[in-house]
């Protein structure tokens, strides 16, 4: 722990950047007030969307214990910035694979896929890969 500079800054004062990993995952989005986005810098595996949300709302990947199941808007933005869709490619280190959402409804949710960035709904009994993330 230590006391930042100014918002959006790391423990010695230098600027976040997309794709810096701090908090415990690499960054992938920075607000103007200096909070932000994290991803997990692991895949949790592959499991249906049930295990999915658990095993997210589980993780103290980092020593951390708030990650939670993306958002489908999170996980485009995650593709178009850390993944394979980013200009510095996938910096991230996600599989070109399909990645569970917590966008959808009581049988379906949304899912991503890193190979094309193509959003999809699926019942919540396929397997996809998870990849949590968390607010800083």
């Amino acid at each position: 722990s230590c006391e930042y500079v100014q918002p959006g800054s790391d423990c010695d004062g230098n600027q976040l950047q997309v794709g810096d990993i701090f908090e415990g995952g690499i960054v992938f989005q920075i607000n103007e007030d200096g909070t932000g986005l994290v991803a997990d810098l692991h895949d949790l595996g592959q499991m249906n969307w049930f295990v999915a949300m658990n095993e997210a709302e589980n993780s103290t990947s980092g020593g951390y214990d708030d990650w939670y199941l993306p958002s489908i808007e999170e996980l485009e933005l995650m593709y178009n910035t850390i993944g394979q869709g980013g200009s510095d490619g996938n910096i991230g280190g996600f599989s070109d694979y399909l990645y569970w959402s917590s966008t959808g409804n009581q049988n379906t949710h949304l899912r991503l896929s890193f190979v094309d960035g193509n959003a999809m709904s699926n019942t919540n009994t396929l397997s996809w890969a998870v990849r949590a993330i968390r607010a800083f």
